[in-house]
């Protein structure tokens, strides 16, 4: 029996006025896929990130379906949408003093009818999941930009949402962590729909098992082998592209 998709977006176009941020958009994520979105600066990324998750930024104009779990996502209510998805923004900021285990717990706004106790066992559970603990107590002003990352994106785990959307989620982290971080997202992830955002596509190379790829305002679908090509990587990145192996973990790379 064929499984249905997790996302399936169908002609998706979207545009400010006459700027075309993308058009005729056609893919769709399979359950249990780990699915990075590539392409150069500025070829709407984070714009497609936003409409995935049924937000519609000011002025843009948009067409087309994306049907999250068989719905069409921009005709569910916020709830609806954050009990099938979570959504991992790039940039983030505390506003907030919350206790650690509190700004987790914002997670579960939607689900109204979780007791007290489920919720502390939620955030309990995916506290241990990401190993930290020992934060849970500590004010969120009073961590580190790499622990509060880590309390980010416990926040998106404790819905047990099974789409997991994350805009440069290894963003402003150095590298060894960034490795470190997108392991402990591919370990502990596998029982969801995964699709993040990154500009290094050699280190997304390293982790996912697909690839969707901006390319002139289209996208190009497909797994490692497909996507490293030196003639498909140098028409999206307009840069002569090489593709070498990893020397240790025999994975696609490119250097332009």
């Amino acid at each position: 029996m064929t499984v249905p998709p997790s996302i399936e977006v169908k002609n998706l176009c979207a545009s400010y006025g006459n700027n075309i941020v993308f058009e005729n958009l056609s893919f769709s994520l399979q359950p249990f896929s780990f699915t990075a979105l590539c392409g150069p600066n500025g070829a709407g990324k984070s714009t497609l990130l936003s409409l995935l998750d049924g937000i519609v930024p000011a002025g843009l104009s948009v067409s087309g379906q994306i049907l999250v779990n068989g719905q069409n996502v921009l005709n569910m209510n916020r709830a609806q949408i954050a009990k099938n998805i979570s959504y991992l923004v790039q940039s983030e900021k505390p506003v907030w003093n919350f206790k650690v285990s509190d700004f987790i717990e914002t997670g579960l706004y939607a689900f109204e009818t979780l007791s007290k106790v489920q919720r502390i066992e939620s955030v309990s559970k995916v506290a241990a999941l990401l190993s930290i603990e020992n934060l849970l107590d500590k004010n969120v002003f009073n961590i580190s930009g790499g622990e509060f990352q880590k309390c980010r994106l416990a926040r998106c785990f404790v819905s047990n949402s099974n789409i997991l959307l994350m805009d440069e989620p290894a963003e402003n982290l150095d590298l060894p962590y960034q490795m470190k971080f997108l392991e402990l997202i591919k370990r502990t992830q596998k029982n969801n729909t995964v699709l993040f955002s990154i500009h290094d596509i050699n280190m997304a190379a390293l982790f996912a098992d697909n690839f969707i790829l901006f390319s002139e305002k289209n996208v190009l679908t497909g797994n490692a082998e497909k996507i490293f090509d030196e003639a498909v990587l140098s028409k999206a990145y307009n840069a002569q592209a090489r593709i070498f192996l990893h020397p240790e973990f025999s994975k696609p790379q490119v250097c332009f």
